[in-house]
């Protein structure tokens, strides 16, 4: 929901909140003006003393509190802002908050003025020196235990409020601006979010109000497959368009999926820690206002929030029992009474999880620890968000209308037991099965099948995770080989993506093999085929997680904007088209850093900031570029659509299998050997039906199993061949790819020309891409249209078409 709003909009909410945030803390030691709406001959003021309590003293330890005048400024920051966000996180979610956090927002500012802090990196090899901004890593310290850092700064917080900042305006105002301080001095130290994800106080109520999601916030594993989800960082380039700025600080990301963050780490010691002494440190908080001024009238009052002399009372009494105040001083006796109640909040916790858990056992039920486990945290954090609001926000709520003051706790209510029902249910396995369920929805798409019957008028979109899966076991068509497609389609989405790897996939879609009916040594083989498509996806040392997926992704789309950007700058300077060919594959990698180093300092300081800003190391630029680029692309469509029409023609047998071999360099035939012996999975040095049933699918080509009897048959030149050797494979595969002639050329053009308009259109270009099982991004298909596209007119004519077919004419199928 809130994480479509476009970044332009919610950028001017941010600095309107920082403003207004700003002014407040200006107000704590300035403000001539608010007072007087306190003052009792201000009678039409909802805000004056006399209309502030129901009783004629507010008494703190038996005596009545002296109350005089006061400024609006700590009161409304504790009575009506930190409510306010704890609501907003409890329905709103993690993404709305996130996204508008002023904290979060100031703590940018070293990154808006380009002043953070590098780290010097040299290439061994080579001895280029590199610069990189500092990120924390993920095994020291700080980034095995900052949600123990982040819990005791919580602690320390409401403890020092209670103590120093809940009256005195200066200490609060002090407090506030140095809170600001650290945030942006860890910008300045940190890359990225770090701040918000490892050091902040504020996080542990982040997590339990905004995990697994709030009431009304957006998911981010079964909706659209944007790249932009949730709270996520982004930026807008030059066209207007948003694109990821994700440098991967952390991972997993809360902004990127905070359901996703939840289930993974939900069995983790720390969570215990976080959602049970969390509950015990809260309401120690507000039971500690009771002990010490012996009634509850002094917080429900607001009193305590202008409160004449606060540090004055720091070493008197600090509890006060049966009209009797007891000499612990306040000093002590706040962080103590905090910090057992977390104690005890934390023990019990883990008790009644135990408990539980027994129960379940005891009544023969389904017992899974992740479940308890959850079902314990939504509990928990539905009875604090209730509790809190029995007292946040009382004062001002006491200042309504009778009738609205007994709205607000109906309206808590019903906030929370919604989100109570909406929770409850949920599991980890419940999350995975739609996650898998929005890539088969894809799947289904993409292979054309006739599902209009079966949904009523309805679209896939509008059907959930159990209904996606019921139409694939009931729909028509969606065969044995479209099942084992459609599968191979979603392993390769999910391991591009960094959800997956090769050896976690096999666990992770089980549930989905068995929807399937797909079995293990099929899902090797698929793996074997993706190995075989792009060894770079499956390459166990190149394997990375969703973040660095998107700082990847995040690092190439800038740096080509900033080339495009330089181009319009420089429209007669070869330098900028040389890079830009170098980007879209036009010319080798080789020549990058020497392109580079002849631009402007301008120029190249603006790369060179882009390169530090994602932490690109040299081997992940060239993998970046070489991977992704548009020449590259086109050059895969022609040799895919080669191997189709070559083995179309064996198939039905319109040539000789044998026929234009052509010459064998020994690279070819070690590629040949390589790839041949990845799908012998028994060692026989020949291949199965099914193993080139697989093989054939890596090329270009899903048969059905009685065509692929027939190529082995024709291969071979025996009827019911039970293998192919490797001469047989070598002579399958290898063959020249010469100069089309011109009837040829043009049925390619009239593949991709489906409306018959002599033209290319980016949606045709998109079909036609799908169609012979080439799954890329929109992003790199609006990129292949515009390489092509050599006068941007945003179509392919038939003559740009051969033009970009020629640079291939000469070029070896051998990959």
């Amino acid at each position: 929901m809130f994480a479509k709003i476009p970044e332009r909009y919610m950028h001017r909410v941010r600095w309107i909140l920082a403003l207004g945030w700003l002014l407040l803390i200006a107000s704590l030691f300035y403000d001539p003006i608010s007072s007087w709406l306190t003052q009792p001959e201000t009678t039409w003021s909802p805000f004056t003393i006399d209309k502030g309590t129901a009783f004629d003293c507010v008494k703190v330890q038996g005596e009545c509190l002296q109350e005089v005048p006061f400024a609006m400024g700590a009161p409304l920051f504790w009575g009506m802002i930190v409510p306010t966000g704890v609501f907003v996180l409890m329905v709103g979610g993690h993404e709305l908050w996130r996204r508008i956090c002023p904290l979060s927002f100031l703590s940018q500012i070293p990154r808006a003025l380009g002043i953070q802090r590098h780290r010097k990196k040299v290439n061994a090899k080579t001895g280029k020196t590199r610069h990189e901004l500092v990120r924390i890593d993920k095994k020291s310290w700080l980034g095995r235990n900052h949600l123990y850092l982040q819990l005791g700064l919580f602690y320390l917080g409401i403890s020092s409020r209670i103590l120093f900042v809940n009256s005195n305006r200066i200490a609060l105002g002090c407090f506030l601006l140095g809170t600001i301080l650290a945030s942006i001095l860890v910008g300045y130290l940190y890359v990225g979010k770090s701040w918000c994800q490892y050091f902040c106080p504020m996080a542990p109520v982040q997590k339990i109000y905004g995990e697994p999601r709030g009431l009304i916030n957006s998911t981010a594993h079964d909706g659209d497959n944007q790249v932009i989800t949730q709270s996520m960082c982004r930026t807008v380039n030059t066209e207007g368009k948003e694109q990821s700025a994700c440098v991967a600080c952390h991972s997993p990301c809360m902004d990127i999926d905070a359901e996703r963050i939840y289930w993974e780490n939900l069995t983790k010691p720390e969570q215990q820690w976080l959602h049970y002494a969390y509950f015990g440190l809260t309401v120690g908080y507000f039971v500690y206002y009771y002990l010490y001024a012996g009634n509850w009238e002094y917080y429900m009052s607001g009193s305590w929030a202008h409160e004449e002399n606060q540090l004055a009372n720091l070493l008197k009494p600090g509890f006060y029992f049966f009209n009797q105040a007891i000499p612990i001083p306040k000093l002590v006796a706040v962080p103590l009474t905090i910090g057992l109640f977390g104690l005890l909040g934390y023990w019990l916790g883990r008790k009644l999880e135990n408990l539980y858990k027994a129960y379940l056992m005891r009544n023969h039920k389904l017992v899974n620890n992740e479940v308890v486990r959850h079902r314990m945290f939504t509990l928990s954090t539905f009875l604090i968000f209730n509790f809190f609001f029995i007292f946040g926000g009382r004062n001002f709520v006491r200042m309504l209308p009778i009738q609205l003051q007994y709205l607000f706790p109906v309206l808590m209510a019903v906030c929370s037991g919604l989100w109570l029902y909406r929770t409850w249910p949920r599991n980890p396995y419940m999350y995975q099965r739609e996650n898998l369920a929005r890539r088969l929805r894809k799947q289904l798409e993409k292979l054309k099948l006739n599902v209009s019957h079966f949904l009523d008028g309805r679209a896939l979109d509008d059907l959930n995770a159990d209904e996606i899966y019921v139409l694939a076991k009931v729909l028509p068509g969606f065969d044995k080989e479209k099942k084992i497609e459609a599968y191979k389609g979603i392993l390769k989405e999910s391991i591009n993506e960094g959800y997956a790897n090769s050896s976690s996939s096999l666990e992770m879609m089980r549930q989905m093999r068995l929807e399937l009916n797909i079995t293990d040594k099929e899902h090797e083989l698929l793996l074997t085929e993706l190995e075989v498509e792009d060894p770079f996806l499956v390459d166990i040392e190149k394997q990375q997680n969703h973040e660095d997926w998107l700082r990847q992704e995040s690092y190439r789309q800038a740096l080509l904007d900033t080339i495009m950007e330089s181009s319009k700058e420089h429209p007669h300077q070869t330098i900028v088209l040389d890079l830009f060919d170098v980007m879209t594959g036009k010319k080798p990698f080789d020549s990058f850093d020497d392109l580079l180093n002849k631009l402007s300092p301008d120029e190249l300081e603006r790369i060179e900031a882009i390169r530090e800003e994602y932490s690109i190391s040299a081997q992940e630029e060239k993998d970046i570029l070489l991977h992704s680029n548009p020449h590259q692309l086109w050059q895969t469509m022609a040799y895919t659509l080669s191997a189709i029409e070559h083995l179309d023609a064996i198939a039905e047998g319109r040539i000789n299998p044998s026929c234009n071999l052509g010459e064998i360099s020994d690279e070819q035939m070690a590629f040949y050997r390589n790839t041949f012996s990845k799908f012998d999975k028994d060692d026989n040095d020949s291949l199965s039906a099914i193993e080139l049933h697989s093989l054939l699918r890596a090329i270009g080509r899903s048969y059905s199993a009685e065509r692929v009897q027939a190529v082995m048959d024709m291969i071979t030149g025996t009827p019911h061949s039970q293998s192919i050797s490797f001469s047989d494979f070598t002579t399958l595969l290898h063959q020249e790819f010469t100069e089309h002639p011109q009837d040829g050329m043009l049925a390619r053009f009239q593949r991709f020309d489906v409306d018959n308009s002599c033209y290319i259109n980016l949606e045709e270009l998109r079909l036609c891409l799908r169609d012979i099982d080439i799954s890329l991004p929109d992003q790199a298909i609006e990129e292949m249209l515009k390489l092509a596209d050599s006068n941007s007119d945003n179509q392919i004519s038939y003559e740009e078409f051969c033009d970009l077919f020629g640079q291939f004419k000469n070029t070896v199928h051998s990959a």
